[in-house]
């Protein structure tokens, strides 16, 4: 085996850390529904698990943003579709644990679950390109945006 590193090997590599790493954003993911739903696990009993999906998660986002990737390949609109799956799983969630009882519980869950969504997504939008830009312009100067 050749230990020397080229574009296609690094490429390769990158490749496979990305697809670790949203298999790792996955299973945590499927970990924390099973502990809150099935196994009816306190917060505290799983937050150890929450910290780590969600500070891997905010350290790959924001270490790309700052190494010169933009986020979501510039193209803002595709994540916007991802409001109505947060909404629709976190109403899911909650009537399965019991939270929603009534007509009213039901909808005023899935519009704070679209509201927040939606705020929560848009400044995370914020926040990466703010990180690109500052990485654009220190690596690139002050020269014009494309597109």
């Amino acid at each position: 085996m050749s230990n020397d590193r080229d574009e296609r090997t690094t490429g390769t590599a990158d490749r496979w850390k990305a697809r670790g790493m949203a298999i790792l954003i996955m299973a945590l993911s499927i970990d924390l529904l099973v502990r809150t739903l099935i196994l009816k696990q306190e917060l505290r009993q799983w937050l150890d698990i929450f910290l780590i999906w969600v500070g891997t998660s905010l350290y790959v986002c924001i270490g790309m943003s700052a190494s010169g990737v933009a986020p979501y390949e510039g193209k803002w609109r595709k994540m916007w579709p991802i409001i109505p799956v947060v909404a629709v799983t976190n109403t899911v969630v909650l009537t399965l644990m019991g939270v929603v009882n009534t007509w009213a519980d039901l909808i005023s869950t899935i519009t704070i679950g679209i509201i927040g969504a939606a705020v929560g997504t848009f400044v995370v939008f914020i926040i990466l390109r703010r990180v690109y830009s500052v990485w654009e312009r220190r690596t690139l100067g002050r020269v014009p945006r494309e597109g």
